[in-house]
């Protein structure tokens, strides 16, 4: 007798090894930052048709900032590279994409087939273009308009009173903004 391969799955990972509250995996260590704004960040922005460099900055500056936060002001049960809990994931799908059905499709179309549907909190830390759409939600959900000449500061005072974490501070930001030294320069000009 031999044995066979299934032709289809479930998903890619079975549910009793879905990301749990808390485990995060430092995106950073895996990849410059540069090479996350131009590979991750900025075709998730286009798919929502978003096209600014501020909203790039923020997000790129959000994940340098969860990345380097320490454990006491991580959020509590954050996920992913995002540090995105299922609280918030949920208050976003409940909260803000139920009134735009439109945005909550495209949002839907960056999840998994199957496993969105089983354990749709593994999307944010097996699925990293999901993911920053989900940490421009938290954003976007309380910005009418992101300023294109906002600077490094301002968004960082926009991280630290918008995205969820405990008692971070902008210098949080700022200074894992500074410590990442190849985003600069040619990533902060922004280039459709």
């Amino acid at each position: 007798m031999t044995a066979s391969i299934p032709l289809t799955h479930d998903c890619i990972t079975p549910a009793d090894q879905s990301p749990s509250a808390g485990s995060s995996i430092n995106i950073l260590a895996l990849a410059p930052p540069a090479a996350l704004r131009q590979a991750v960040i900025r075709p998730t922005l286009a798919y929502l048709g978003v096209t600014s460099a501020a909203a790039e900055n923020l997000l790129l500056g959000t994940l340098l900032t969860m990345a380097s936060l320490p454990e006491g002001k991580q959020p509590p049960g954050g996920i992913g590279p995002f540090g995105i809990s299922h609280q918030v994931h949920e208050r976003i799908w409940d909260d803000y994409l139920a009134t735009n059905p439109d945005q909550a499709s495209l949002i839907r179309g960056l999840a998994s087939q199957r496993c969105f549907l089983r354990d749709p909190h593994a999307e944010l830390g097996y699925n990293f273009a999901y993911a920053t759409a989900i940490a421009w939600l938290v954003y976007q959900q309380h910005l009418t308009e992101l300023d294109e000449d906002l600077s490094i500061a301002d968004l960082a005072q926009l991280w630290q009173s918008l995205y969820p974490h405990r008692d971070g501070v902008p210098a949080d930001f700022l200074s894992s903004w500074n410590r990442a030294d190849d985003h600069r320069p040619a990533a902060l000009a922004f280039s459709p």
